[in-house]
């Protein structure tokens, strides 16, 4: 256990117990919504997701990784990341335009022969399947490892995204035809009627270009959400905003109003490199300028009395390999604001590699938590650093007594005393220490404070005295 030099602490209510927070249970489909959670609709206990993005959106229309590693190997390393659920990505076209066409048709096409040669070794049988049915055949590997699916229709030409003017990014656009998107979404909530694992769809990834507005997007989305639900009733309706993804405020003036209300999520994403004026602040200014950015555009919907939805984070990454300081600042700040709300989210990406990617074959994906081989992690610190976030922290279903435990996003790990009350250690956040906040008193659930020895990034102490503490937590 390391000695604790804390820049940032936040406090967490726990609803529930912490030897309970940290169970796991097979889940009952369909999922519904209740309190700005989704739960479970027979029962009502949270589901809360954890996710990766898994992409089968670009030019290849399959998921990403079956020249590299069998199917069922990488469904078994998902669910040893601690993950419940991938973010499985899907053009339109894929199901107006190629849906009789094999995947073995498309690499030929594409004149990917060594790709094909790798899913040849390792997936022999997918190159015969269209892609519908490589796709189903995908989610059904995940539901015999009990990991949920997020479909997320992400392009509707099957191509990297995004560009700002792509030509795919709003209704009307050249590749982005109303009628058209709203005929996939049909055959796509037909397909997953056999497939009781999807538990979502999400209706566009990042809407984007100049023609953005919001007369268009309610109309169409209400369009789609109308037929999703008629054809599937079973799925939760995920609903993203202007700009990536990134604001969903223009539903300030006008609430989505699509019904059931039991079945919508909102989704946003965030990313580093979105304001590079971040770059190089202390963590604490960075993470109240991350925190008021979230707030402002998105985080709204968790308090907005229109609203009783959850806010989902589809996407959120950064690239391990570069090694850049304030993305790592970032990536505290972003798991901060994520276990303080215990927020559904979905990493960016799983993938350590695409088939094709903008001109280049066998393109490494830097965010991924596979490696480029798909045969181990991209990120050994992932288990440890993400330990919190993949866990329930608050479950409204609960009955059990609130907890508060000390959170260190920096490592992962939570705070505890040592058994002789002498010092305080970060450690595994099953054993965290319970503790109190009275005032400005950071108390330890008995008799002793905890108190800072100097300046921000000095360590922490306990202390018997409790006449006063100067100890800021976030």
């Amino acid at each position: 256990m390391a000695k604790s030099s804390l820049l940032l602490l936040i406090m967490i209510t726990l609803f529930i117990i912490l030897q309970a927070v940290f169970a796991s249970h097979s889940f009952s489909y369909p999922l519904s919504v209740k309190n700005r959670r989704i739960v479970e609709e027979n029962t009502g206990k949270r589901v809360k997701l954890r996710c990766a993005n898994w992409p089968a959106h670009l030019s290849v229309m399959l998921a990403e990784g079956l020249n590299k590693q069998t199917l069922s190997n990488i469904v078994t390393n998902i669910s040893s990341f601690g993950l419940n659920c991938v973010r499985l990505t899907w053009a339109t076209f894929m199901f107006t335009r190629h849906s009789n066409q094999t995947i073995l048709q498309t690499l030929d096409a594409l004149k990917l022969e060594e790709t094909k040669l790798g899913i040849m070794k390792y997936n022999n049988d997918f190159l015969n399947m269209t892609h519908p049915q490589a796709y189903a055949f995908v989610v059904n590997q995940l539901f015999s490892a009990n990991i949920m699916v997020v479909a997320d229709n992400h392009v509707s030409k099957a191509k990297w995204c995004c560009n700002y003017n792509d030509s795919n990014g709003f209704f009307g656009d050249s590749h982005f035809d109303p009628d058209e998107w709203v005929q996939g979404h049909i055959l796509a909530a037909q397909l997953f009627k056999n497939l009781p694992n999807v538990v979502a769809v999400s209706l566009r990834n990042e809407i984007h270009g100049p023609n953005q507005n919001a007369a268009d997007w309610f109309r169409y989305m209400r369009q789609a959400a109308l037929a999703i639900h008629q054809e599937n009733p079973n799925l939760l309706m995920i609903f993203s905003g202007f700009d990536f993804a990134s604001d969903l405020r223009f539903l300030k003036e006008t609430p989505l109003n699509v019904e059931p209300k039991n079945k919508v999520v909102f989704e946003t994403h965030h990313y580093p490199y979105w304001n590079p004026t971040w770059d190089h602040e202390p963590i604490n200014t960075m993470c109240a300028a991350v925190k008021s950015d979230l707030e402002k555009k998105d985080g709204f919907i968790l308090s907005d009395d229109h609203y009783d939805s959850p806010l989902y984070f589809g996407e959120f990454g950064m690239d391990f390999t570069a090694r850049i300081p304030s993305d790592e600042t970032w990536l505290t700040c972003m798991l901060t604001f994520l276990a303080e709300r215990d927020i559904d989210w979905c990493w960016w990406g799983l993938h350590g590699s695409y088939y094709f990617r903008e001109g280049i074959v066998d393109h490494d994906e830097g965010c991924g938590l596979f490696n480029f081989y798909w045969n181990g992690s991209n990120y050994p610190q992932f288990p440890q650093r993400f330990q919190l976030l993949i866990n329930t922290l608050q479950d409204p279903s609960s009955k059990a007594p609130y907890s508060h435990i000390l959170y260190h996003p920096q490592s992962g790990l939570c705070v505890k005393a040592d058994q002789n009350y002498n010092r305080i250690e970060l450690g595994d956040c099953k054993k965290a220490s319970g503790w109190n906040q009275e005032g400005d008193k950071i108390k330890l659930n008995g008799d002793h404070c905890l108190k800072s020895l100097g300046k921000e990034g000095d360590p922490a102490v306990l202390s018997s005295d409790c006449s006063s503490s100067d100890l800021s937590i976030s």
